[in-house]
């Protein structure tokens, strides 16, 4: 029997490259060719391969690239023009606004003028982000006109200026499958990424609650939002706000599976492999659901202050004496590595429970009791010109590095 070949595209193999790639080759009837993207020719790779069904990726940088190379062989797969629809920040929020979908005031930034005449328009503060993407690293928010003058001189255009939102920041995930949302899932964050970039001593955490009830209208939104961008099959990863008022805006989206440990975090509240949801979404087009909401799923991110290399990590014990029922994973800071330059830390703790304030409650259990030492006291503080320089390798999170099998 001829079976299915399968690349899969990634900058790396290891941590969630690793893990969606052994999820593809668990398939039915799949032989499995990995492809590194700056080492290898993807077209020629592909071609290689007998059989050759489709070319996937987990990975947000590499979907255009994915996306033309599936076109370019005549493969049925998502298109360059769903990638671009969904990742152009200016593209998606024109696409929700037609459907409907709330979106906050934007404006395409080509050169300093365009961001000061927004400003004018709109008032302080503002955010600038990348038009394409690059995680939060390259997000920022502009709070002073000396602000502006300054990240004007370091970005390089084009960039989205949004007005800033000041709410609560949650993402809806969704399994889709043929344009229609099948399965969804709400995460909030605390603080907002933006706040938790800018204070690099701050435990951020998200929370999977079980009962969704309270999102209802954000849920309503995000659904409509990813039936309009028309995504065919993927697993769709939404970011937004909600206020008193009701949803305030969706701001970011994106055709993978989430990062930041949420992924994993939807498996634990729903008892499934997450990797494999992923992997029969991308390879086989189906989805095996229904899938109940067992458990509400916390993770907090462990980091302190101070810079240079983690010496000491405290509290490990009374944590594990206290929680350790309902700890389903850990990372621990590892002694004599380097301070996490982004918000996901140096390590971290996720937790579970039927009943969402438990979950809470262990949250700030954690982050009162880990306390992270490092080599300096001095604070640390990863500049403008870096996260823009270096915001790929700044992104990798300190504790995804094991290979599974």
């Amino acid at each position: 029997m001829s079976t299915r070949g399968v690349v899969f595209v990634c900058s790396s193999l290891g941590g969630e490259a690793l893990r969606c790639a052994n999820a593809i080759k668990d398939l039915d009837d799949v032989t499995l060719k990995i492809c590194i993207a700056d080492k290898d020719d993807l077209i020629e790779t592909a071609k290689a391969l007998p059989n050759l069904y489709r070319i996937v990726t987990a990975q947000e940088t590499l979907l255009a690239t994915v996306a033309a190379a599936n076109e370019a062989l005549g493969f049925d797969a998502m298109s360059s023009e769903v990638v671009a629809r969904t990742l152009d920040k200016s593209k998606l929020k024109a696409t929700l606004r037609e459907a409907g979908v709330t979106a906050p005031r934007d404006a395409i930034v080509n050169r300093a003028d365009d961001a000061r005449r927004f400003v004018e328009e709109v008032g302080l503060p503002i955010v600038l982000k990348s038009l394409n993407g690059s995680g939060a690293l390259t997000t920022f928010r502009v709070a002073n006109d000396e602000e502006l003058t300054r990240i004007l001189h370091l970005v390089t255009p084009p960039m989205i200026a949004e007005v800033f939102i000041d709410g609560q920041e949650l993402c809806l995930d969704t399994v889709t499958i043929a344009d229609e949302p099948q399965c969804y899932s709400v995460c909030y964050y605390n603080p907002p990424i933006i706040a938790a970039v800018e204070n690099p001593a701050t435990q951020w955490r998200c929370v999977m609650p079980r009962d969704l009830t309270p999102y209802k209208d954000f849920i309503e939104q995000g659904v409509d939002a990813v039936r309009a961008l028309q995504v065919g099959n993927a697993m769709t990863h939404m970011e937004g706000f909600m206020n008193a008022s009701g949803p305030a805006g969706f701001v970011d989206a994106t055709l993978r599976p989430a990062g930041a440990r949420i992924g994993p975090m939807f498996g634990f509240a729903h008892d499934v492999d997450p990797y494999r949801v992923w992997a029969r979404v991308a390879v086989d087009d189906v989805f095996d659901g229904p899938l109940e909401r067992k458990y509400a799923v916390g993770t907090v991110f462990l980091r302190g202050s101070g810079s240079g290399s983690v010496e000491t990590v405290q509290g490990i014990e009374s944590v594990l004496e206290q929680l350790r029922s309902a700890i389903v994973e850990a990372r621990w800071p590892k002694i004599g590595g380097p301070k996490s330059a982004t918000y996901t830390g140096d390590g971290f703790v996720t937790v579970r429970h039927p009943d969402t304030a438990v979950v809470e409650n262990a949250l700030d259990f954690i982050d009162r009791t880990i306390r992270i030492t490092y080599s300096s006291s001095q604070p640390s503080e990863t500049g403008w010109s870096e996260r823009i320089d270096n915001f790929r390798e700044l992104n990798k999170p300190a504790w995804d590095f094991e290979v599974v099998k």
